[in-house]
């Protein structure tokens, strides 16, 4: 928005360790409003840096900011303007699509007259409304994946944080949650964590490569003509590529 300072969301030095191995290592980047990827293989360290900035998780070192202030110090405060969708989402098989989202906004601190109106929108946005009498373990992965999203972005966060978000989907699901997701990040900080070049190479605005705890390539989407190419080139030559 014209005139308007957009919030940012910064990682300093951010570190973690287990039993002396670094799963993060002295990471620094900056998440700006738009799709942020981050790309990395299974185990480089791209959930263990979704869980520090979605506060599940601390760091061993470093920290990280929102609009200038680290999210420690911010507590609820943070998290009324942050929502996650973890890999594994947390959920009842046997309960509706309703109770699911009302269940979650309270968690999220909603309530009021406005709470029920609210939830349909979100729904009716990840074209699920007609699903929410049904219980959750009665709708396909793609359907319930997009009932978990609609969750993720009722209270409308200005952190979105999105880690494999196509894991389980078959393909024409992976296209519409690659629409969604672009939608998204017009307004939010979308932070997308995959495995997967396609699920992002279409829609993010940033792209940021992990290896080994480290992040070694951190730009803007422009000008890369083969994503596949491009990250395994990055990834054989260290970063060397970027």
């Amino acid at each position: 928005m014209k005139g308007k300072k957009m919030p940012l969301l910064h990682i300093e030095n951010l570190t973690k360790s287990y039993k002396g191995k670094k799963a993060l290592d002295a990471v620094t980047l900056d998440f700006t409003v738009g799709v942020n990827a981050l790309l990395g293989a299974n185990g480089s360290g791209k959930s263990t840096m979704m869980n520090i900035i979605s506060t599940a998780l601390s760091p061993t070192g470093g920290a990280v900011y929102y609009d200038g202030r680290e999210i420690c110090s911010l507590g609820t405060e943070y998290r009324k303007v942050m929502s996650v969708l973890f890999q594994h989402q947390p959920y009842f098989p046997s309960v509706t699509v309703n109770d699911y989202m009302l269940y979650n906004a309270s968690l999220k601190g909603m309530s009021g007259k406005d709470r029920q109106a609210v939830i349909d929108n979100s729904l009716k946005r990840l074209n699920v409304l007609d699903c929410k009498a049904k219980k959750l373990k009665e709708l396909s992965g793609g359907l319930r994946q997009r009932v978990f999203i609609a969750q993720t972005i009722m209270n409308e966060p200005q952190v979105i944080i999105l880690d494999e978000p196509s894991a389980g989907l078959d393909i024409a699901e992976r296209e519409e949650l690659k629409k969604t997701i672009k939608s998204l990040g017009e307004n939010a900080i979308v932070i997308v964590s995959t495995h997967i070049v396609s699920d992002i190479e279409d829609i993010s605005d940033t792209v940021h490569i992990i290896d080994n705890g480290k992040v070694i390539v951190s730009r803007k989407n422009e000008g890369i003509e083969d994503m596949s190419r491009y990250y395994l080139e990055v990834i054989g030559k260290g970063g060397a590529y970027a």
